[in-house]
């Protein structure tokens, strides 16, 4: 994710990339080789004394994303941090109360769907009520990656926080609260296949208003070599189906400028191309719109369009469907911590 960011930046309209950090140099010495020219540091301490950015696009390991957030946070400098937050709903927590000690510094997280305008509309056919009443969905993220015990951070509860559904299904969890808000309750269930984290995972989610939906999760299924997002919305007048590609809606009678019958919007209709696309068969638009947001919002000194607000209410999801994985029951899930605090 550091070459993708890195080479992002590089073809931004007035973006650079001013330094590359990395423990061990030899991988910056690699982005470099790739035509980045910027000095390399050991250490985001040392990069910051010896330069004043921007912004910092932090794209390490989960289990880093903490110390180094907080530490641009403290030199008063906007960061970009990758998805997930954090391993923990208490890191991720303690993250956004130092953001919001600093409210002039904008801060975004790496959720790139967000920036996918078919999920988009999608949220916006389901706020104006085009589908109906929404009754139930079904959300699934397949990719095919792990068929055999792996070793590394991403595979350990402490340093990555899960298996695939932190890894991974975090960025359905994301669309997900963009559709429907935050859930009630959930219930779930998990298997590592081939690893101690889990490799397949199942939820129940609740709703306030009777809403229900079934999540399903897994990297351990033949046929995706890239992930992929298929939500399937049943509503009582029609039914909505969305994924990274195509958003299709289909309706038992008219609804204002929407026909009955089928209506199909691919990608590209509802947005143009984005000039550069490092990844074409994998999001490649989202990447860059997310890096050209950020550094808009930095320059601009507004709120990115995916934030920490974001980011801990699909933190607190994660959480509450690993007490109830583990639990074996179904887990209630309470307002963030800050958010309560700042209602007392």
């Amino acid at each position: 994710m550091g070459i993708m960011h890195a080479a992002m930046l590089g073809v931004i309209p007035g973006g650079r990339v001013a330094a590359l950090v990395d423990r061990d140099e030899r991988h910056a010495e690699h982005v470099r080789s790739m035509g980045i020219d910027a000095p390399v540091f050991g250490d985001l301490a040392a990069c910051l004394d010896a330069l004043r950015p921007e912004g910092v696009f932090i794209t390490t390991p989960t289990f880093t994303h903490r110390s180094l957030f907080e530490l641009c946070l403290t030199r008063e400098i906007p960061a970009f941090c990758e998805k997930p937050l954090a391993p923990t709903l208490a890191d991720a927590q303690a993250m956004v109360q130092a953001a919001r000690a600093r409210p002039q510094l904008p801060v975004a997280v790496g959720f790139m769907l967000g920036h996918n305008p078919l999920f988009r509309k999608a949220a916006d056919l389901l706020r104006r009520g085009v589908p109906g009443r929404i009754r139930s969905f079904r959300a699934v993220c397949r990719l095919s990656q792990v068929f055999s015990p792996k070793k590394g951070w991403t595979f350990t509860r402490e340093q990555a926080g899960g298996g695939v559904l932190i890894n991974s299904g975090c960025h359905l969890l994301f669309v997900l609260d963009l559709l429907f808000g935050p859930p009630r309750s959930v219930f779930a269930r998990a298997s590592g296949v081939h690893n101690p984290v889990e490799d397949t995972l199942a939820a129940l989610l609740e709703y306030p208003d009777g809403l229900w939906g079934t999540v399903e999760v897994t990297w351990s299924v033949p046929g995706h070599e890239l992930q992929c997002h298929d939500i399937e919305v049943i509503g009582t007048q029609g039914t909505l189906e969305v994924g990274n590609d195509v958003l299709r809606l289909w309706l038992s009678q008219k609804h204002e400028e929407y026909p009955a019958g089928w209506s199909l919007w691919p990608r590209a209709a509802l947005e143009p191309r984005a000039p550069f696309n490092l990844s074409p068969d994998y999001c490649g638009d989202e990447f860059y719109l997310e890096v050209r947001d950020f550094v808009d919002a930095v320059r601009r000194q507004r709120p990115p369009r995916v934030g920490l607000d974001d980011a801990l209410r699909v933190q607190t999801l994660i959480d509450a469907i690993y007490r109830s994985a583990e639990q074996r029951a179904p887990v209630s899930l309470a307002p963030p911590r800050e958010a309560a605090h700042d209602a007392d």
